[in-house]
């Protein structure tokens, strides 16, 4: 059963659309938690310096990072889960800060960004230490534009065993993939296998041999050789744990600007991988990949463990758009149900509507609220083609390309949500970044049955 907790402590304002905690199976899946003060703006005074004494008052990330794993454990708690029941965590870091003006067309965020990103994650990952101590979960940590308070370093979501679920968990390492960041490169629980996001790197010299192409020659596509290359291993891992390529159910794929500009090439890689029965995917862009300087991909996977109550049912129905690339519109697995990236489009890419709400009323901002609406629209057939309902949303990330459309967005995302709202995280991703450039948002989703 689906149950929503909104815990105080750990809760949202009502113009925020989303819970503290949802429990759905026997997981809880957190919403993105962060310092930020949702009243006052800002930060909650216990994860901000002392304004005159910036450099004397404390670390200014690990302050952060501190006050997020509070409101974490005081929601799971809650919710009757913990932190040491983590299987699968992600955390968002900010390209940009304040006022600071975005690069629409910069191709290589590297060199201006790469410091600051280290410095965040570095010290994220030594506050982080305090509180996930053994058998951490499987972990992904992803520069994105920007995190809803711009004063925000570092936001984290959790999905966590319920402590009454009757399941433990394994976390384990793969020679194939040694991480600095000391966390699992796969987690088993139950119903699944989480992988951690992986990169096609060596952990030594950077991109892995196996990803680097010629830079002497017109040879070579780097952002396909590095998606084969992060399969490759995760696919090696993933086996090596007992489970099925063939039943993975859910992909997310990272991708950076330059990623999503070689999107067709990707497509090869993933046709080759799974040329029938392909899983969920949802495709989510990314300002850089922190892993790894210059790298471009980065993906994780869930896998079904079908001798664990973890089947795999491909949903499709024709009240519901095509998905786009070789993927499928949503897997149901146990008590779950994984759809692929949501955007608000109709078959030719954005809507008509949508283009001339965007161009007769620029300033109204109704272009967004229409791709709102056509998300809601397609996740509701989907649903109700596995069963279920799009009011049993447990889990959502949302991607919007320019925050200056939050307002709009928060205001019509939660309506469906009658039953509780999901939990939930925003952010900003590149311009002009998703599948269909001209879309503002896309949107990725779990469902429970």
């Amino acid at each position: 059963m689906r149950k929503v907790f909104d815990v105080d402590g750990a809760d949202f304002p009502d113009w925020y659309p989303s819970s503290s905690v949802v429990t759905a199976g026997p997981f809880a899946f957190t919403a993105s938690m962060s310092g930020a003060d949702f009243t006052n703006g800002g930060l909650v005074p216990a994860a901000a310096t002392a304004p005159g004494l910036p450099y004397s008052s404390g670390h200014p990330v690990k302050l952060q990072v501190r006050e997020a794993y509070r409101r974490l454990e005081t929601a799971l708690k809650a919710a009757g889960s913990s932190l040491e029941g983590g299987v699968s965590i992600n955390q968002w870091q900010p390209t940009y800060h304040g006022e600071v003006e975005r690069h629409p067309t910069l191709r290589d965020p590297y060199g201006l960004f790469w410091e600051d990103w280290r410095r965040v994650a570095h010290a994220y990952i030594q506050g982080r230490n305090e509180f996930l101590l053994s058998d951490r979960p499987a972990s992904c940590l992803m520069p994105m534009d920007r995190l809803i308070s711009p004063a925000s370093d570092i936001e984290v979501q959790l999905v966590s065993l319920l402590e009454d679920a009757g399941i433990t968990k394994r976390a384990y390492a793969h020679d194939v993939h040694s991480p600095l960041g000391g966390y699992s490169v796969g987690v088993e629980a139950g119903p699944w296998v989480f992988s951690a996001g992986f990169i096609a790197t060596d952990f030594e010299t950077g991109l892995h041999p196996n990803a680097r192409v010629p830079q002497h020659i017109w040879y070579g596509n780097q952002v396909a050789a590095e998606t084969e290359e992060t399969l490759r291993q995760i696919r090696i891992t993933m086996e090596a744990a007992g489970a099925a390529w063939s039943d993975v159910v859910k992909v997310v794929l990272y991708l950076t600007p330059e990623g999503i500009r070689n999107l067709p090439a990707v497509e090869e890689v993933w046709a080759q991988q799974w040329p029938d029965s392909p899983p969920a995917r949802a495709i989510v862009p990314v300002s850089g990949i922190g892993g790894v300087k210059h790298g471009n991909v980065e993906i994780f996977v869930t896998v079904a463990r079908p001798e664990h109550g973890g089947d795999r049912e491909i949903i499709h129905t024709d009240r519901a758009l095509t998905p786009l690339g070789h993927t499928v519109q949503a897997v149901r697995s146990g008590p779950l149900l994984f759809l692929s990236t949501q955007l608000g489009r109709d078959e030719n890419g954005l809507s008509a509507r949508a283009v001339a709400l965007r161009d007769g009323l620029p300033q109204a901002r109704r272009h967004i609220a229409e791709q709102v609406r056509r998300i809601h629209e397609n996740v509701a057939a989907i649903c109700e083609a596995a069963g279920t309902s799009i009011e049993n949303t447990v889990k959502v990330d949302g991607f919007l390309t320019d925050f200056v459309d939050l307002p709009v967005f928060l205001q019509t995302w939660g309506d469906p949500f009658t039953n509780g709202r999901p939990a939930s995280g925003f952010f900003e991703a590149p311009p002009r970044s998703h599948e269909i450039p001209a879309c503002d948002i896309s949107v990725d989703l779990i469902v429970a049955m």
